[in-house]
């Protein structure tokens, strides 16, 4: 298997893995499940912003498995994930930031491995 076949099998393996990483996450929010109401509650965020974080993970999992979208669906997540992580230092939750920004790592991972090449 050529390097160009391996980089794509591994693009595609990590992109399919944060979709469904994605998905799972941004779906009880987009449905309003109370725990989300209540964490987005204390951590001093309206109701709406939760919908709109949850429509953004759902969206963007999507997106990362459309190759022509992919591009932005990684740099919104980024986004989504850079805000995960302040909102859990700002309140104090120190270990909580560990998955927001390896989640952060893979998609820059991502977007790297899915940028244009040069023949």
């Amino acid at each position: 298997m050529g390097r160009r076949k391996i980089r794509n099998v591994v693009t595609w393996i990590l992109s399919v893995l944060l979709a469904l990483a994605f998905l799972l996450a941004g779906l009880p929010k987009v449905l309003g499940l109370a725990a989300w109401i209540h964490k987005f509650s204390s951590w001093g965020y309206p109701k709406s912003l939760l919908l709109l974080i949850g429509t953004l993970e759902v969206l963007g999992a999507i997106l990362l498995l459309i190759p022509r979208f992919a591009g932005y669906a990684v740099g919104s997540l980024i986004i989504v994930m850079l805000g995960a992580a302040y909102t859990h230092l700002a309140n104090g939750e120190g270990w909580a930031v560990i998955r927001p920004l390896l989640f952060l790592c893979f998609l820059v991972l991502v977007g790297w491995l899915k940028r244009p090449r040069k023949q």
